[in-house]
């Protein structure tokens, strides 16, 4: 008899299905034969019933209107993600959750207190900088009442999570700076034996049997970028700004992906500067359609993220499937994804001056594509999720 795998994410998105979020559920299914579930809050309206081998099960998010003025809303907006949990938990063979955090404890105290045999597994998606930049926070005094009542908040959300981590079977990260950090503890709780480095992947099925990867002498000179444009963490202006400093010659760079309302003011104030650049920088909009995306993958011969901060990069990833050269900046996944530097470019973060030199070295031709090509087709098989989900599978059966 199958197996039930069940991820629950709140406010799932439809891109997402092509994300980590998404692969590992069909994964599951596709190679581990479980059946698969996403069960969410579609409040966009735009998850289909079934995706591939995957069901979603969509049910209504409560209390739109009442802002979080208090930790208990959250709770409450998701009490039919808790209605489907209670009814089903002894069906349940695996619990899927992101984050270590204070809901996905609710989530998995709800299911253990259901179902004592079942497995939970939290994926992490985890930046460690952020985790010790908090721990040290909670290790300070205050300085303010704000502060103060900060602090107590930040207190019940790690008790939270420490109680969290002692009930989950497994727990994997997506980098091996984190993995080697956290194998044996989370905020001072053994964790030995359940931890597990997983890092993101690439849809390996889909692509191995619809593309053929396009060879260096092939692709266009196109430089490309993928993300939220105009969010902090993707740093989209400071990209734009460095861009105007390049030679462009016979290439062009290209933007995918939605647009904050800031970043579009942004974006015609720049144009109105430097109008003659609308020829070489392209913004392609948000790309839904995955073929549409991995064709584009397939012709583009550069990727570029220079973001403020990454839990991984999955986009990074998808690019190295298609032999992209990589310009990432140093952020925790970076030395995962470039090897260390051998196979891409890592840049510090905001520093204009070594992105527009990484990208006009590029364009001069004093980096070897055809050497990097070769080189990231080979080391990318490493993050085929066929193979991570292997992983993740047997890091499952493994655990008591």
């Amino acid at each position: 008899m199958k197996k039930n795998f069940l991820h629950i994410h709140d406010e799932f998105e439809y891109t997402w299905l092509g994300k980590d979020n998404g692969m590992i559920p069909i994964y599951m299914s596709e190679v581990c034969g479980y059946n698969s579930y996403i069960l969410t809050n579609d409040i966009k309206h735009e998850l289909p019933d079934v995706f591939r081998s995957v069901h979603i099960v969509k049910v209504k998010r409560l209390f739109k209107k009442i802002g979080n003025f208090a930790y208990f809303i959250k709770l409450l907006r998701r009490l039919n993600i808790f209605k489907y949990l209670i009814k089903n938990a002894k069906e349940i063979d695996v619990l899927m959750l992101f984050h270590i955090s204070r809901c996905s404890y609710w989530y998995a105290f709800v299911y253990k207190l259901l179902n004592k045999t079942g497995k939970v597994y939290i994926k992490a998606d985890f930046n460690l900088e952020v985790y010790q930049k908090e721990i040290r926070r909670l290790n300070t005094k205050s300085r303010t009442f704000k502060d103060f009542f900060k602090k107590i908040n930040e207190i019940a959300e790690y008790k939270k999570r420490k109680k969290l981590v002692t009930m989950v079977d497994l727990i994997s990260y997506e980098t091996e700076d984190s993995y080697n950090e956290m194998k044996y503890s989370y905020a001072g709780v053994d964790t030995k034996g359940k931890v597990i480095y997983l890092p993101n992947g690439y849809d390996n099925l889909e692509i191995e049997r619809n593309y053929k990867i396009k060879n260096m002498d092939n692709k266009k000179n196109i430089i490309l970028t993928v993300g939220r444009l105009g969010t902090e963490a993707k740093n989209t202006e400071f990209l734009l700004e460095s861009l105007k400093k390049i030679d462009f010659k016979d290439w062009k760079f290209y933007f995918v992906g939605s647009e904050t309302k800031e970043f579009q003011i942004y974006k015609d104030n720049f144009f109105n500067k430097y109008p003659y650049l609308k020829e070489k920088i392209l913004f392609l909009g948000e790309i839904k359609d995955r073929k549409k995306l991995y064709s584009l993958y397939n012709e583009a011969k550069v990727f570029v993220l220079p973001s403020k901060w990454e839990s991984f990069g999955i986009v990074m990833v998808e690019a190295m499937a298609f032999g992209e050269y990589i310009i990432t900046s140093n952020t925790c996944a970076a030395n995962d994804i470039t090897k260390n530097g051998e196979i891409g470019k890592i840049i510090s973060i905001d520093e204009d001056k070594e992105l527009v030199n990484s990208i006009q070295d590029v364009i001069n031709n004093k980096i070897d594509l055809k050497l990097k090509y070769d080189k990231t087709l080979e080391y990318v098989k490493k993050f085929r999720y066929e193979n991570i989900i292997k992983n993740l599978n047997e890091g499952l059966k493994w655990k008591k």
